[in-house]
């Protein structure tokens, strides 16, 4: 196979690659969409179940931080850090019993 020969059998994959993707890619962007779209319904369920258990008090402090937040984000990032999980450890219920010998 000389050079050029290479070189437009090259070129040829290439192009019906790159054909193929933008003919596909309408399907593939479809699918995707809808996809979104039960994940967005099922995410706001989970959502509105989570804030009806919470306590009210605790929502508006929380809504309160997010608006801090979203208000001073372009001038001090580390105002995001509300969004940080924080959890305390709990205590280990782990038991280990040493056993000479072993």
């Amino acid at each position: 196979m000389s050079t050029p020969h290479w070189q437009e059998c090259l070129d040829f994959q290439m192009n019906d690659c790159n054909f193929m993707k933008t003919t596909c890619m309408g399907l593939f962007l479809s699918r995707k969409y809808k996809e979104a779209k039960r994940g967005t319904a099922e995410s706001s369920q989970a959502f509105e179940e989570l804030n009806d258990a919470a306590d009210p008090d605790m929502v508006v402090w929380w809504e309160e931080q997010e608006r801090v937040a979203q208000g001073s984000r372009i001038d001090n990032p580390s105002a995001l850090d509300v969004y940080d999980v924080r959890l305390n450890k709990g205590e280990s219920q782990v038991i280990c019993h040493y056993i000479p010998g072993h």
